[in-house]
């Protein structure tokens, strides 16, 4: 990422969607409120990969997924391998995806952040003998919900940064 076409826009972005995904809720607030945290990176991810491809792509997505899974103690790879998934989805269609409306993309979101935490939910239940839950769906739901608030922010970002 050259620094002086914004690529420190990318990545101070990403560190904060990865620090968005530790931040936990008071004590005070119900526990179930916490199933419906955004899954922040990959909303991240697919708009620099999405808007600006020829900067963000494969090796990023994995590293930043590695970093992820020592951030949040997962087991070494499971976010680096699914973020790589993601991002080789939305590299390869990237042209077809920057026609879609906000809408429209908020809609696929939902299903690939779906796929992603069902994914990442049955191998750490697998791996770490976790009970599985259908509630890990909450999540995605609500970073679709969130899109359009996060395509617009970044996107000011973007025009106002002049990322390339």
């Amino acid at each position: 990422m050259n620094p002086a076409q914004g690529g420190w826009v990318i990545l101070l972005t990403v560190v904060l969607a990865m620090l968005a995904s530790i931040v936990h809720l008071p004590e005070s607030w119900p526990a179930w409120l916490g199933w419906w945290r955004p899954v922040w990176v990959p909303l991240v991810l697919f708009f620099w990969v999405v808007e600006v491809p020829h900067r963000v792509g494969l090796i990023a997505a994995w590293i930043v997924g590695l970093a992820l899974d020592v951030l949040v103690a997962d087991p070494l790879g499971i976010n680096g391998a699914l973020l790589a998934c993601l991002t080789f989805f939305t590299w390869r269609f990237y042209e077809r995806l920057r026609m879609f409306a906000v809408l429209q993309q908020g809609l696929l979101l939902l299903v690939l952040l779906s796929v992603y935490e069902l994914l990442r939910s049955l191998v750490l239940a697998w791996v770490r003998g976790d009970a599985f839950s259908w509630a890990v769906l909450l999540g995605p739901l609500f970073s679709a919900f969130l899109w359009p608030f996060v395509y617009m922010f970044l996107q000011r970002l973007r025009t106002g940064f002049r990322v390339a």
